[in-house]
């Protein structure tokens, strides 16, 4: 199974893939290729060179990153895997094409700022008005790079305001579902 996951800044996408992969779903990540791009460029991986670089892979390619984690899967042959994370319509799009299915998840986004700092990774060390102005460009952005609009998309839609349990029991019945 493919699993394209799309998801809010900082709503559990990177706890819904390490209880996935601990269930044996391979992963691939958007902002891992992102930084790995960056980092071979000599850029310095932050959110705006994340986004430069996303936004200039998104318009050469409506499949965007989507298809470039595909094709590293279908590479490694795995059978199961997450490509995350997705935040473009064409990227939505791309996985339905494939036979994958889309999961979506959000959350509030003062507990998105909260956990976004306790990640504490380099595309994180912002202020909660940096916060609302980089969801607002990401999330709401004009045309097809935008997360919401991918959200709609979304075969499944988590609300992740709880505990991580409850996160895990909500990926335990969505999967039941799909089997």
């Amino acid at each position: 199974m493919i699993l394209g996951l799309v998801g809010t800044l900082g709503a559990g996408k990177g706890t819904v893939v390490q209880y996935l992969t601990s269930k044996g779903f391979a992963h691939y990540s958007a902002s891992g290729y992102l930084k790995e791009t960056l980092l071979a460029r000599g850029i310095a991986p932050n959110r705006d060179s994340y986004s430069a670089l996303a936004g200039d892979i998104r318009s050469a390619n409506e499949a965007g990153l989507a298809k470039i984690l595909y094709e590293r899967c279908l590479v490694d042959g795995a059978q199961n895997a997450v490509l995350e994370s997705l935040h473009d319509v064409g990227e939505a799009v791309f996985i339905k094409e494939i036979g994958g299915v889309l999961l979506g998840v959000d959350s509030d986004m003062e507990v998105r700022y909260e956990r976004a700092v306790l990640r504490g990774s380099e595309k994180d060390h912002v202020t909660f008005e940096e916060f609302k102005t980089h969801m607002q460009r990401e999330e709401e952005g004009v045309g097809p790079h935008n997360i919401r609009k991918a959200l709609v998309l979304a075969d499944h839609m988590i609300m992740n305001n709880g505990t991580i349990d409850e996160l895990h029991n909500a990926v335990d019945q969505w999967l039941a579902k799909l089997q």
